[in-house]
C-alpha cells in the first residue's frame, strides 16, 4: 500500500478533494514527502500578496488536520520552528 492511500481514507482529506481536486491530488503526492510542507505552507498562507480569497472554513479547518497529521505521522519531515521562517525559501 502506497503512502498516499493511506490519506485518500482521512476525513479531512476527502473534504479538501471533494471540494478542492486540484489541490487534493497535490496533497495525496505529497504526503509522507518533505514536499509536504511547502505544499501545506502556500495553502495555509498567503503567498501571492493579499490576492487570494481563502477557502471555506471547512476546508481550511481540514488543511490545518492534515498539517497536524503529517507533522505527528512524520515527525523526521517536520520542519523545526526556527526554519519555518525560512519555509519561503523552498518555494
Amino acid at each position: 500500500m502506497l503512502i498516499s492511500d493511506v490519506i485518500m481514507d482521512d476525513y479531512d482529506f476527502r473534504v479538501v478533494n471533494t471540494c478542492f481536486p486540484h489541490i487534493g491530488r497535490k496533497i495525496a503526492a505529497a504526503w509522507g514527502q518533505p514536499e509536504f510542507n511547502p505544499v501545506i505552507h502556500c495553502l495555509l498562507r498567503d503567498t501571492r500578496g493579499g490576492t487570494r480569497e481563502g477557502f471555506p472554513p471547512a476546508v481550511t479547518l481540514a488543511l490545518v488536520h492534515l498539517e497536524t497529521r503529517h507533522r505527528r505521522d512524520f515527525p523526521e519531515l517536520t520542519i523545526p520552528p526556527a526554519s519555518t521562517w525560512d519555509l519561503n525559501n523552498y518555494l
